[in-house]
Parts: C-alpha cells; structure tokens; sequence
C-alpha cells in the first residue's frame, strides 16, 4: 500500500533493526536503548513469532513510520482470530501527512485477510490529538484499559 511518497510494507530480517528502534524511540525517550546483541535478539524473535507483522513506512530510503501487529488465535466469535495493534509511531517530520492512516489501513487490509472479527490498540489517555485520528480511521472508544508495568530484568 503506498500513501503519496510513501510505501507501506512489511518489514523483513534484512531490514536494520537500529533504524527502526530510532523510529521507536519517539514512543519512549527516556528509555535506555538496549545494546546491540538485545536488539538484534528481540529482532530476530519478533520475526520468527507465528502471527506477528511489523509493517514500516517507507519515503525513499528513509524509514518514517511503524506499526506493530499480532493476529492471536481466539476460541469466542466463531473462533475467529483477533489482531492487536501496538507502537504506532510516526517520525515526527512526516506527522500529519498521511503515514499514519496508511499504516492503519494497511493493518486493518492484513486484518481482514486474516478473518479477524476485531482489532484493537490502547493508546496513552493523554495522547488526546491520536485519539481523534483513532476515531476518525473508525476505531470507537469502547473500553477501559488498564496495565500493569513489570520491572524489567535482564
């Protein structure tokens, strides 16, 4: 899917994982980076996971974009798979053109090909600008979230 200048795809092993950890970061500034040898762990684990899609915004050669998805195996609604969207993340120079909807798009293209009868994200109560983008790509306030931060251990 291709949004203007920008080419929505699929990432794939060859793709350099520090590229797209710099796109990430924008989610978590004050986090740590994780060394090199974590990241390319977490890398090639994130591909090798059954029902995982990390699709990447591309201008160029330049990575502008993320969005994470996992399609989950579920016994309720006819059993019928369900994606769950995470780390929507647009770098901030190509805000408010367009990359965001065509990942969102994309994923729900993905979402439907994959029979699921849902999809869902959470998104930071603050983040009030993406909720309105949110709702204007059909996605409904339709539930309370919670979470629970587990101390990490390496």
């Amino acid at each position: 899917m291709s949004g203007g200048d920008v080419v929505v795809r699929a990432a794939v092993p060859q793709d350099d994982p520090e590229q797209v950890f710099d796109v990430l970061w924008q989610l978590a500034p004050d986090d740590a980076r994780p060394d090199a040898t974590r990241l390319a762990t977490a890398w090639r684990d994130l591909h090798a996971q059954t029902g995982r899609r990390l699709l990447l915004a591309v201008a160029g050669d330049t990575l502008v974009g993320t969005l994470d998805t996992l399609v989950a195996p579920n016994l309720t609604h006819g059993a019928r798979p369900y994606m769950v969207v995470e780390n929507v993340v647009v770098a901030p120079g190509w805000r408010r053109r367009g990359v965001a909807r065509a990942l969102v798009l994309a994923a729900l293209d993905d979402a439907t090909a994959a029979g699921c009868y849902k999809v869902q994200l959470v998104s930071n109560a603050a983040r009030t600008d993406a909720h309105q983008f949110y709702a204007s790509v059909g996605f409904a306030q339709s539930a309370v979230g919670y979470r629970r931060y587990l101390t990490a251990t390496t």
